[in-house]
């Protein structure tokens, strides 16, 4: 059974709720993953662990990913069952130790392998972050 693009959008809002919205720390974001050492490889930058992308949630608060479009769901094999998962989302959240409220505003290009596990699971094989566009009123933030 090939990998459906509903089932694709789940695992990117899931992921995404995990952490954004609940904040989840770094081994919660871990589950996500197939291998045990994930980064989200960043190809204008440093890539980053799933603790590193906690401690940068968490100089947010409020924050959203809002798709630009509807995601891009490509299978690619069914022995392991993949498919590619691309799109873009409008990523915004207010810097917590802004004393006006200082928020960023930032378009990321996502481009996701994922693929289905023993259990049936979708775990995300290779996470990669095409480009951070950030728009010109929108706060500085550091991925480090």
């Amino acid at each position: 059974m090939a990998i459906s693009k509903e089932e694709a959008v789940a695992l990117v809002n899931a992921f995404h709720e995990t952490t954004m919205i609940k904040k989840g720390n770094a081994a919660e974001q871990g589950r996500f993953f197939l291998h045990p050492e994930p980064r989200i490889i960043i190809t204008h930058g440093e890539d980053v662990s799933p603790q590193t992308n906690y401690e940068i949630h968490q100089k947010l608060t409020d924050e959203k990913h809002t798709p630009v479009r509807d995601w891009e769901v490509t299978p690619l094999c069914d022995s392991p069952e993949r498919a590619r998962i691309v799109g873009a989302v409008f990523w915004e959240g207010r810097l917590v130790d802004s004393a006006d409220g200082a928020t960023i505003k930032c378009c990321v290009g996502e481009d996701w392998i994922v693929q289905r596990v023993p259990s049936g699971e979708l775990k995300i094989a290779l996470y990669i972050n095409t480009f951070h566009h950030f728009l010109p009123d929108s706060a500085p933030i550091s991925f480090k």
